[in-house]
């Protein structure tokens, strides 16, 4: 079987801030719409560049899991890659259930997602619950335009 795991986080993560940074400059539109529609658009143009995976949408695990997006192998859990939480103008429960969801449920068995990545569309709340920053980045969109990396940092103090 190939390997799959050879991106790490800060490739993906970086791949993820120009799909976001795209949809901001082409499509900012999109933001206002519904998480789903958010999660269909990122998808689209996750496929482009993840070109050795499948990437999926709302996918129902056999559990009744369902993250909102996940890049991995279909059909077998040696490849999972990276699982996606998107979250429109979350509340700090909002974060803190979406990273135990990743922590919990999607780094664990049977799953084994190697990474996590939570996406705020709007503003996140002025405090985060604690996350290994080795495992799960985390990326916002507020007013219609992508934090950057720097934005961020400097909010947070990371």
């Amino acid at each position: 079987m190939k390997n799959y795991l050879t991106k790490n986080l800060e490739e993906i993560s970086q791949i993820v801030y120009e799909s976001l940074k795209w949809i901001s400059d082409n499509d900012s539109g999109v933001w206002s719409t519904t998480e789903w529609n958010i999660c269909n658009h990122l998808s689209s143009l996750f496929r482009e560049r993840f070109k050795d995976f499948d990437v999926d949408v709302e996918l129902i695990k056999h559990d009744g899991r369902r993250p909102d997006i996940v890049i991995h192998g279909r059909g077998h859990n040696e490849s999972n890659l990276v699982v996606f939480q998107v979250k429109k103008k979350p509340s700090y429960q909002d974060v803190v259930e979406d990273f135990k969801k990743i922590t919990e449920t999607f780094f664990g068995e049977p799953y084994n997602y190697a990474y996590g990545i939570f996406i705020s569309i709007g503003e996140l709340p002025d405090k985060l619950p604690e996350f290994d920053k080795n495992k799960i980045h985390i990326h916002s969109v507020s007013g219609w335009k992508l934090i950057t990396d720097e934005e961020w940092k400097e909010k947070y103090q990371l």
